[in-house]
């Protein structure tokens, strides 16, 4: 028996677990732990950062579409209104057009064109009636008396400040 047990080869004693490195921490150093899970902290803030970003260029890229599309529609619809007022300006003159205006009135009103013109020029008389019912003068006469055409100049100044400020 002993020779069995003789022959079995001795173990080696239990390795001890290694002891590790230790070392002096100062104050205000933090551990690796605390190292590693304040980067990951950093690293998962900048890239929410990074697509918070992304995001907003998206969003604001959307948003200057939508704005060119609204002004490509206003642009349209001024060209479209200054078209019609081109249009209108056109129908305008041509309403006020005076050969128009004399054929109408001509065709819908039965006018016909005057063989003479008279012009009549109030007498001295008229104008002393004119003064006697009270009309006030005008304001702004200053005076200057234009001679009408055809027309005596003391009948003028006497009627003149009675017309309103027409010439």
């Amino acid at each position: 028996m002993t020779s069995a047990r003789a022959a079995a080869p001795r173990r080696a004693p239990a390795a001890k677990p290694a002891r590790p490195n230790l070392r002096v921490v100062r104050p205000g150093e933090l551990s690796p732990k605390v190292r590693r899970r304040r980067a990951g902290a950093a690293a998962v803030v900048g890239l929410l950062l990074v697509f918070g970003g992304l995001f907003g260029l998206a969003v604001c890229q959307a948003i200057m579409a939508q704005n060119q599309m609204r002004l490509d529609r206003l642009d349209r619809d001024v060209a479209d209104a200054q078209s019609r007022y081109q249009r209108l300006r056109l129908r305008v003159a041509e309403l006020e057009s005076p050969g128009r205006i004399v054929a109408s009135a001509q065709e819908r009103l039965g006018m016909v064109p005057p063989e003479s013109v008279r012009y009549l020029s109030p007498s001295g008389e008229a104008a002393g009636e004119v003064r006697a019912a009270g009309a006030a003068p005008v304001d702004g006469d200053d005076g200057v008396t234009p001679e009408p055409q055809g027309g005596s100049g003391a009948a003028w100044a006497a009627i003149k400040p009675y017309l309103g400020g027409r010439p």
